[in-house]
């Protein structure tokens, strides 16, 4: 004859704890990846409205200064050192970018 307690296998109230546990940490992995997103987007927006005033800046400077080795004219002082923003061509031709040189 059979014990009716020596039967192996889960109960339903084991698989319902672990169903849950399983399910609390699939949200808290996913609430740090949309933190992540979140944190990505707010970095990328402020790269780009940097990048717009960068080239608000060479725009300005370029109508403003005469510059034949294109180099923008002026210096700026950041803490006590001396810097220089040069436009860098592209290798295309199509695009430039910016570089501070220390003077």
């Amino acid at each position: 004859m059979k014990k009716i307690g020596s039967d192996k296998g889960f109960t339903l109230l084991e698989v319902l704890v672990a169903v849950v546990i399983l399910g609390l940490s699939y949200v808290a992995v996913l609430q740090s990846f949309s933190l992540s997103l979140r944190n990505i987007a707010k970095i990328e927006k402020q790269r780009m409205n940097l990048f717009e005033e960068l080239v608000a800046l060479v725009q300005d400077a370029r109508f403003s200064a005469d510059a034949e080795d294109k180099e923008i004219a002026g210096e700026d002082f950041i803490e006590g050192h001396k810097y220089r923003l040069v436009l860098v061509p592209g290798e295309s031709g199509n695009m430039e970018t910016l570089r501070l040189e220390k003077i």
